[in-house]
C-alpha cells in the first residue's frame, strides 16, 4: 500500500504502481458508483416527499388558481408599497 522510493528512473517499464492504495481503483470504482445510484435513490425519495406535501398544501389553500392569485397580490402590495 504504500509508494516504494525510486532510486533509478531509467528503468521506468520495469516499474509497477508508484503511488499509494494500488490495486484498489476497481473496488473503489465500484463503491463510487454504487454511493452515487444510492445518492440519487435517497434523493428521488426525499424529493417525492417534499413534492407531495408541497401538492397537499396548495390543496389545503383552494388548488393552485388561489395559490397563485394569493402570491400576485402579495407581489402587488409589496411593488406598490415601495
Amino acid at each position: 500500500m504504500a509508494a516504494v522510493p525510486v532510486d533509478n528512473w531509467l528503468n521506468v517499464d520495469q516499474f509497477g504502481a508508484i503511488y499509494p492504495f494500488s490495486g484498489t481503483e476497481t473496488m473503489l470504482t465500484i463503491l463510487g458508483f454504487a454511493f452515487w445510484i444510492g445518492w440519487h435513490i435517497y434523493q428521488m425519495k426525499k424529493e417525492s416527499t417534499e413534492f407531495k406535501e408541497d401538492i397537499e398544501n396548495i390543496k389545503r389553500q383552494g388548488g393552485p388558481g388561489k395559490v397563485l392569485e394569493d402570491e400576485a397580490r402579495r407581489e402587488m402590495e409589496d411593488t406598490v408599497g415601495q
